[in-house]
């Protein structure tokens, strides 16, 4: 072999080193994007994605938006149909996050909303007084929105905002169809209504250890108000709340608080307790927050080519409730969607490790809480409550994260220095005298 080919041979035996090096550390890039409509979740090693399930036996379909980022992730369920479905839309949602505590722990924390009370504020603290023994309280009618017309979905986006990517997406029912029944006795439909729309939009974004969850609620207008009795019924003086069931899986013992003070819906005897802050503990450590309270806005009168909508701005409140005080017209019923969204949640297959089968009832939620707006006359209502969850925590002093752009150097340097050795080498032996 001559001296012009042994080189040529080094050379490429340098590139082809210094190639796989690189290759070899530098990570694949996630994937991304839209999904097809698949039987079962397609979501194993995608950063983030959106898409349709199908559930067998089923004409009912399940929109599913994913996010996987930071040891972390949060999947997004509501039902949709084809348009060739001949019914309504049914109104069925569910929110769940999985994380990894920094011992390792797996938690899975979910949320879904239920149902609309609507109440009238008598004594002006902003929450509605319930006491299912007696029948005295401030919940006026029990609605239940169960259908839309048709939908929209924006599919997960990843955005850049500063350092952080924020991950958005959104779901809407357009005109929601909800149903008013005496909250003391469900017997007959009082009223019904249409809603122009209901909108639930999230922002998600991860900061070093700490989560955070960002749900938007666009609730309204009424575009559509029929009155089925005898009753004088108007929504001027009514006040709105949305009630929320919780479900938390995990593999050590927790426990949930409430400004400080642990509470459990499951077993509580107090009636509602104001909550401006709800966690979740998991064997002693913070694991989960529940942001609560913050403004929100109504839009009164309607806007056109000439007229902008009069937007007022009020305090929202929140309140955790005990499961005895949830009306029994909603306690006998399953939270909504959970028959459809239960079979997609197979948390083992999704995150590994022994999970127990996924359930959501109002029985074994440890957590039941109402987001409450005191002012509402059936106007079009925008809020944004924070849900916060902590991942992984501090990593151990002796074990420091590699940034991307050393590792690559440092393996190339190694790389090339035994390229050099070998070239040294071939040259040595070569000026050897044979």
């Amino acid at each position: 072999m001559t001296k012009s080919k042994v080189r040529f041979s080094v050379l490429v035996l340098i590139a082809a080193l210094l190639a796989t090096s690189c290759f070899a550390v530098v990570p694949k890039p996630p994937i991304i994007g839209l999904a097809e409509v698949s039987t079962s979740l397609p979501v194993n090693g995608v950063e983030y994605t959106s898409g349709t399930v199908v559930p067998e036996n089923s004409p009912l379909l399940i929109w599913y938006d994913w996010v996987s980022v930071s040891s972390t992730q949060v999947i997004n369920f509501a039902i949709y149909t084809t348009p060739d479905y001949g019914y309504p839309v049914p109104v069925a949602n569910l929110l769940g996050q999985h994380f990894l505590m920094a011992d390792g722990t797996q938690v899975f924390i979910a949320s879904a909303l239920s149902e609309l009370e609507v109440y009238r504020d008598f004594n002006g603290d902003g929450f509605p007084q319930v006491d299912v023994n007696s029948g005295d309280s401030e919940l006026v009618y029990y609605m239940y929105v169960n259908m839309s017309d048709s939908y929209s979905m924006t599919p997960v986006q990843k955005v850049m905002e500063g350092p952080n990517p924020h991950y958005r997406w959104s779901f809407t029912n357009e005109n929601a169809h909800g149903y008013f029944q005496n909250a003391s006795h469900r017997v007959s439909v009082v009223a019904s209504l249409v809603f122009g729309h209901i909108t639930l939009s999230y922002d998600f974004t991860v900061d070093g250890n700490v989560s955070n969850l960002k749900t938007s609620f666009d609730i309204g207008p009424i575009t559509s108000l029929v009155i089925h009795d005898s009753s004088q019924l108007s929504l001027e003086g009514l006040s709105l709340a949305l009630l929320y069931a919780t479900a938390t899986y995990t593999s050590k013992p927790y426990a949930t608080y409430v400004d400080g003070e642990e509470f459990n819906s499951a077993t509580a005897e107090d009636s509602a307790i104001d909550a401006e802050l709800a966690q979740v503990e998991v064997d002693g450590a913070k694991a989960y927050d529940f942001v609560f309270g913050g403004n929100y806005t109504l839009s009164r009168g309607e806007a056109n080519q000439t007229h902008q909508a009069q937007v007022e701005t009020y305090l929202a409140k929140a309140e955790v409730t005990a499961f005895s005080d949830v009306l029994p017209v909603i306690r006998v019923n399953p939270v909504k969607g959970m028959d459809f969204f239960r079979n997609q949640l197979q948390l083992d297959v999704l995150f590994g490790g022994s999970w127990p089968d996924f359930n959501m009832d109002y029985q074994s939620s440890s957590l039941i809480y109402r987001i409450c707006f005191p002012v509402w006359d059936g106007l079009q209502i925008q809020h944004d409550p924070v849900y916060v969850g902590y991942i992984l925590g501090e990593l151990p002093e002796n074990i420091q994260p590699w940034d991307f752009p050393t590792v690559i150097v440092l393996s190339a340097l190694v790389i090339t220095i035994l390229a050099l050795l070998i070239i040294a080498i071939i040259v040595r032996r070569r000026k050897q005298p044979h």
